[in-house]
Order: C-alpha cells, then structure tokens, then sequence
C-alpha cells in the first residue's frame, strides 16, 4: 500500500474512534493513535470488551509519564505479560528517534524495578505496581513502539540490540516495533474477524494431483499464492480451530522468510506443511474446494506466505498440504477429534497447555455448569460475550478460573501469579474440572466477584485512605502487589470460621512453613478437597446484599496487607534486596505472614465474620 494511503487509514480510522468513544472526542489524534494501535494489536479477539473505562485505565500519556504512552496487561496471554509502549504519530521517523523512544521505555522499566517511583506522576506508579504484581516467571515484559511512519530502511536488529545493551534476556523481555505497514495490517485483521469460514478454495499444481487415503484424506501440493489469497480474504479466520493464532518468533520467522525470498524451491523440502480440517472437500482438476475448514497446523507459514512480497501469480511455489474429513456423529466427537489433530500435528512452536484442554469435553460441561451460577465460560477463543454477561465478574475463561483456583482453592497465591501453568498438572487440573463441577462452580463465581472487587474498587479505596499514613510508601506498594494473596487470604479465613480447616490443620500448616516441598508433603491434603470451601460465604449474602459482601471483603483484604507489611518490612531490614513483587511470588511468604501474626489474624478473622 502507498504510504501516503497508509497514513490516510490510519487518519480515517482515528477519526472513527473520536466519534465513537465520548472519552477521545477532545483528545488529540497523536493520544488517540495510541489507543487505535493498541485496540487493533491487543483486542481483536470479537469477545474482548474494549471501552472508555478500558481506555482511562490503559492510556498513562501526560506530564511525568516515563516516556510511556500505555501500559497494559496482554488480554490474550494467560501468563500476563506486561505490555509497555510509546507510539509516534508521524509522517517521517528517523532511526534514531525509534531507537531513542524504545530506549526510553526501558529505562523507564529499569527506573520503576528500582522503586524510584517519584520520577513518574501517581497514575503511572499505580498502573505500573498493579501490572507489575501479576508478572510472574512465565512472563513476557513487552516493550512495543508503534508509528503512522513508513518503515523507510530503519534495520530492527539494531533496535533489538537494545535488549543486550541494558542487561535484559530476550526469553523474559521483548521489543516489537509496528510501522506504517503494520498497523494498517493489524487493522484490518482486527476488522475482518469471524468465527468460521464456510467455503473456499485452493490450487495445487497438477490436476487430480493427490495421495488419497481412505475417502476421509488426501495429501496435495498447495500453491503459496492460492494460500496468500485465502488468508487475503479470510484472515485470521483461517485458524478459527488452530491452537492458536501467529505469534511472532524471530529465528522461525526468519528462517521461513529467507526460504521464500532466497530458496523458494525448495520449500516443499523444508516445511513441514499445512494441515486442514473440513467438513468436506471436493478435488476437481487443479482446484480443491472446501466446506466449514480451518487450518489446524500451519498458522505461521500461512501468515507469513500471506505477509511475504516475493509471491504472486508470476512467482510461486508448492508446499505440502494434507486436508481430513473431521470424524465424530455429534459436536463433541467432531471437537475432540480436531482437537486430537491439532495437538498430533503441532511441532514448529511449542504449544501451551491451555490450547491442548480448550475444546476437551470437560470443559464444556464446565462451561454448561458454570452458566447454571451465572457465569458465562468461554471454551473457544473467539466466543461473543452476551450482553448479560458482560460483568468482567460475570465471565472468564480457562486461564482466569486456573489462576483462581490456585490461589482461592489450592492456597497458593505465589504460584498463581509467577507459575500458572501448574493448574495444568493432574493433582490440580482433575479436582476442578474432572470432579465436583458444580461445587467448583460455586467457588469460582465467588472468587470472580472477589477479584473484581480488589481491582476495580478495593486498590482505589485504600491507596485514597492509606496516602496519609506515615507508612504509605510501603503499605501501597505493598497493596498493589497484593492481589492473590487478597483473594487466598479470603478463602482461608473462610474456611477457617466455618471449620473447614482445624486447629490441626493450622499445626500442620505452621509447623512446616519453611520447610522444603512443605506444600506438596503436608498442605496439599488439607486444600485439596471442594466439599465445604464452597460456598464461602452465605449465598443470601452474595447475592442480595453485595455492599454488605464489600464491607467483608474491604476488612478482610485489611487484614492480610497490614499483617503482610509488617511482616514484609522486618525481612526487608536484613535483605536490602528485596522487593515488594518478588516476595510476593513466593507461596511460602504467605504461610509465614499467616504465622507470623495468627492471634491477630484469627481476632480479626471471628469478629469480621460474626458481624454477617
């Protein structure tokens, strides 16, 4: 596309955004280039909510920022990867400028792991401790700089060097730079969004080419350019039942790239290929139709034949292609059997626990159940919100009720936060979803509501009330960094009043507390069982009476923060390394804050709830 049309969609669609969110109406197009690159890059799933709310809490651009424009959690990674950028609404940008801009952000990073929290106003602080808190050891620190600029022979390795520069890996931190041609394309791939592709159509390279087997399979050679005409057309629908859509990877992004430009012909050599699942297919001479498909291996080559200028209709290439009837006599085999497809033919990437139990029959049951409490689950990414559900505290997915459950259920607030994974391990994953559902049900649309409360009306309470205190440079970091301990804290302490857990337990507990694989060995047994963790308070109460369910939680949350401070300061004392969000990652620091101040926590806990 023409720069100059580039900038022009991009200035059409800023535009758009001015007259649909009130919030942007007086802003001005450089802070709403912002919010459009943002929008189009992080929120084209059709199921994300993308509001004005959504937009005040993103958006940090204003006097003290750091050099930051936004800084958000990435709605699509069940690992919360903390997302930092700055955007550029030029028509020209020079090398140096880009590399100054992404040097900006990370010193900005570096400057706030210090705790030099001074040198940015209070809105920043608070976003950056709030995300900050949830970036755990499977996290991706992202720093991303976006541009209405045309890329014009700007080299990224070079910017990428900055990583080296500033002490920081390229495992656990990121730079992506979007330009021009970028954000035009993010665009239109958020606009283009669907749930399936009914019909379609690819050629290969001779007529009745194909290795049959059965009547349910065949294998061909697909022509690249019919493959970048589809994704034209369809984009990123064609992976509707993919694991997962294109991620950026730059060695097997690069190694494909350098193929296409420089070897084409021997693709078919080095590519693993492409796997389709459809309902039907029809070979008729050099073209094979389609009916309701989807590519379920292959999204990166797909994307980056589409992205790639070598190939047209004077320059193409073949590559492998094997096209299966889906199998199953109703919804749920036809599910599993692409699923089990999917899982078998992945092998460029590593895939993530979450794509291997997304469309397992379990989880739909759990997702029936959880609709019988209120709560609307999404079992397949992509899934539409209903309106009466749009409540964050009313909807979730696998990866919020994984995270949940392991800080709620299983008390392990650190693991939650820094390890999520391991909710995919069996001695986990099998009591919430493979045993009592509609218990676990219970619990969850409760552990929703809790952590709604502490983010979106909690951490603004106390940060007003807490300003004063002779204490609040460390009670508010503290706080922010607070949350799953908030919402273990919660559980236990109601768990603790109903005799769920005993005295016993609390030995056991205490006892072990720095004791290696203490969890495993000793606490696991007493957590592990739903019957009487759920519901965990009355249900007349969390149902009809939710200022009353606040005030509880307000005192509860209380209690856990200042017992955790004080406990967090006397460590702090001895190891001037120490930091709010590191000790908090460690399940075992929660133990010892319980430990630590129990006959105060337990005075608290017997008064908090005899007042329901």
């Amino acid at each position: 596309m023409d720069k100059n049309l580039q900038y022009e969609t991009i200035s059409g669609r800023i535009r758009s955004l001015k007259e649909f969110y009130p919030s942007l109406r007086k802003e001005s197009d450089e802070h709403i280039f912002t919010v459009l690159c943002v929008k189009s890059n992080f929120y084209k799933n059709p199921s994300l909510s993308f509001n004005d709310s959504d937009i005040e809490n993103i958006l940090v651009d204003s006097v003290k920022d750091g050099g930051v424009d936004a800084l958000l959690s990435d709605p699509n990674s069940e690992t919360n990867n903390m997302i930092i950028c700055q955007s550029k609404y030029y028509q020209t940008i020079t090398f140096d400028a880009v590399r100054d801009a992404v040097a900006k952000m990370i010193l900005f990073y570096k400057s706030m792991k210090r705790g030099e929290y001074e040198s940015v106003n209070t809105k920043v602080q608070r976003t950056f401790l709030s995300l900050d808190a949830e970036v755990g050891d499977e996290s991706k620190v992202c720093f991303v700089f976006y541009t209405s600029a045309p890329r014009s022979g700007i080299r990224e390795d070079r910017i990428q060097k900055l990583l080296q520069e500033h002490g920081l890996d390229t495992i656990n931190y990121e730079i992506q730079l979007y330009f021009a041609d970028d954000v035009v394309d993010e665009i239109k791939e958020s606009e283009s969004r669907r749930p399936t592709v009914e019909n379609g159509k690819i050629a290969i390279d001779r007529a009745n080419n194909y290795l049959e087997y059965t009547d349910d399979a065949v294998i061909v050679n697909v022509s690249a350019f019919s493959i970048k005409e589809l994704y034209a057309r369809h984009s990123t629908n064609l992976l509707s039942r993919n694991l997962r859509y294109f991620v950026k990877k730059r060695d097997i992004d690069t190694s494909i790239n350098e193929t296409i430009s420089r070897y084409p012909e021997t693709f078919w050599f080095k590519n693993n290929g492409l796997t389709i699942i459809c309902d039907d297919f029809d070979i008729s001479g050099k073209e094979v139709k389609l009916k309701n498909f989807s590519i379920v291996n292959g999204g990166q080559t797909t994307t980056l034949l589409h992205k790639s200028k070598e190939i047209n209709k004077e320059h193409d290439f073949y590559l492998p292609c094997k096209i299966i009837r889906t199998v199953g006599e109703n919804e749920d085999e036809k599910n599993l059997f692409s699923l089990e497809i999917a899982k078998a033919t992945n092998s460029q990437k590593a895939i993530k626990q979450i794509d291997l139990k997304a469309n397992a029959p379990e989880q739909v049951r759990f997702g029936n159940e959880m609709r019988n409490v209120g709560v609307f689950y999404q079992t397949k990414r992509g899934e539409i919100i209903p309106k009466d559900y749009k409540e964050d505290y009313k909807n979730t997915d696998l990866v919020e009720v994984g995270k949940l459950c392991l800080a709620g259920l299983f008390q392990l607030p650190g693991s939650s936060r820094s390890k999520p994974s391991i909710l995919y391990w069996e001695k986990y994953y099998n009591p919430v979803f493979n045993e009592d559902q509609a218990k676990v049900c219970l619990l969850v649309r409760e552990l929703l509501y809790i952590d709604s409360y502490y983010r979106k009306t909690f951490i603004q309470q106390f940060d007003r009330v807490q300003e004063e205190s002779p204490f609040a440079a460390e009670i508010i970091p503290f706080a922010h960094n607070a949350r799953t301990i908030c919402i273990s804290f919660v559980a236990f302490a109601a768990r603790v009043y109903n005799k769920n857990i005993k005295s016993s337990d609390l030995k056991i507990l205490f006892g072990n507390v720095n004791k290696e694989k203490a969890y495993d060995d000793y606490y696991y047994d007493i957590f592990k069982e739903i019957e009487g963790a759920a519901p965990l308070f009355p249900k007349k109460l969390f149902e009809s009476n939710k200022d009353k369910y606040d005030e509880i939680l307000y005192k509860l949350f209380e209690v856990i923060i200042l017992s955790g401070r004080r406990y967090y300061s006397s460590k702090r004392e001895s190891d001037s390394t120490l930091n709010e969000s590191n000790f908090l990652k460690l399940d075992r620091n929660y133990y010892a804050i319980l430990k630590f101040d129990w006959d105060n926590i337990e005075d608290k806990i017997t008064n908090i709830f005899k007042s329901i």
